[in-house]
């Protein structure tokens, strides 16, 4: 009589399994949050027995402190590389601020379990990790209203706060991540970036 033998993972590298391991547990957090993370669901998730996952983490605490810095400095890295340095002298300020979001969306769209842990993050996240998120936000915040604050000059002007201009500039593209994340379908990244760009071409100029 023939049996099925069961098919194992091929082996792999240590980081390699734990990056592996890493991105099975952001899914099942995404789809189920905190609660959904157990050693036999990341196992599972993997394709390998429980004893890999053992190997390398401990215990379901293990693979969240692991998994959450992990994140959120892939995230911190994706926002900075979207911010420009730009002093606008090839672009108008519109067009440098439509094309910074049109760069964080198409971030959002490529990993979407990750922003949903920043932008959207479940009951249970770590009150570390909310702050570290928040820790960075400010940061983005400096330079955002810096650009802001750039942005009005190249302009000509235009009598607004440059800071609450650079705070409803960040809040404008964290709703788009938001909405590209719970309603894709709805709210396409061309539909969004579109929207941006006709917000910011309302912005005042002052004749020259």
């Amino acid at each position: 009589m023939s049996t099925t033998r069961r098919k194992y993972a091929p082996r792999l590298p240590p980081q390699q399994r734990r990056d592996q391991l890493l991105d099975s547990a952001l899914g099942l957090i995404a789809e189920g949050g905190f609660d959904a993370l157990t050693m036999e669901a990341v196992a599972r998730r993997s394709g390998v027995t429980k004893p890999v996952v053992y190997e390398l983490y401990a215990n379901r605490a293990e693979v969240i402190a692991a998994l959450l810095p992990r994140e959120a400095g892939r995230a911190t890295a994706q926002v900075l590389e979207a911010i420009p340095t730009s002093d606008f002298a090839d672009r108008s300020p519109e067009d440098v601020y439509t094309d910074t979001v049109r760069a964080f969306v198409n971030a959002v769209v490529e990993n979407p379990d990750r922003w949903r842990l920043v932008l959207l993050p479940p009951e249970g996240t770590p009150v570390e990790f909310r702050r570290q998120v928040e820790s960075v936000r400010a940061k983005v915040l400096d330079q955002v209203n810096t650009l802001a604050d750039l942005g009005l000059k190249a302009l000509g002007g235009p009598a607004l706060d440059a800071e609450l201009l650079g705070h409803t500039m960040l809040a404008l593209a964290e709703m788009v991540g938001r909405l590209v994340i719970t309603d894709p379908e709805r709210f396409t990244p061309d539909r969004l970036v579109a929207f941006v760009g006709q917000v910011a071409h309302f912005l005042p100029k002052t004749p020259p």
